[in-house]
């Protein structure tokens, strides 16, 4: 999971460009992985915390399109 989670979030920094707020998938998602990660080791909260700030940069269709392929990658987590 930590793996998945660092990869997302590195593509998601591939993106950057220049968007102040999040897209409405995006928040979706990341309230989502904020559930899973909720336990988890402080360096993978910071990754997490890294990656959602990189996407605020990002503009608005290509976080939707990132954070759409993210949460359906996410909510196949539980099926694994």
């Amino acid at each position: 999971m930590k793996k998945i989670m660092l990869s997302t979030a590195l593509v998601m920094a591939a993106f950057a460009a220049n968007a102040a707020d999040l897209h409405p998938k995006c928040e979706e998602y990341f309230k989502a992985v904020d559930a899973y990660v909720e336990k988890a080791p402080a360096a993978v909260k910071q990754q997490m915390s890294a990656g959602k700030e990189q996407m605020k940069m990002m503009p608005a269709a290509a976080q939707g399109q990132a954070c759409e392929a993210a949460l359906e990658q996410l909510k196949q987590m539980p099926k694994m």
